[in-house]
């Protein structure tokens, strides 16, 4: 059910109206950095984890799971 667009069926496939903006909540994207599927928090998130968007964006973060990868 969304509270934004009527849901339709499409051969047997439930999906949100052209241009609704909640749709982004239900369908899975793939990882810009590691190339997992994973369904994403916020809108434009484009990384399945805290550490693959640090490392996709070149940054530095010193947070225990940002240094999990460098032991």
């Amino acid at each position: 059910m969304c509270k934004s667009c009527q849901v339709i069926n499409i051969n047997g496939i439930p999906c949100h109206e052209t241009g609704c903006p909640e749709a982004w909540k239900h369908y899975k994207r793939s990882c810009k950095w590691c190339g997992e599927m994973f369904i994403p928090e916020r809108k434009k998130q484009d990384c399945c984890s805290h550490s693959c968007e640090v490392a996709y964006n070149g940054l530095d973060c010193y947070c225990d799971e940002c240094m999990r990868g460098h032991e």
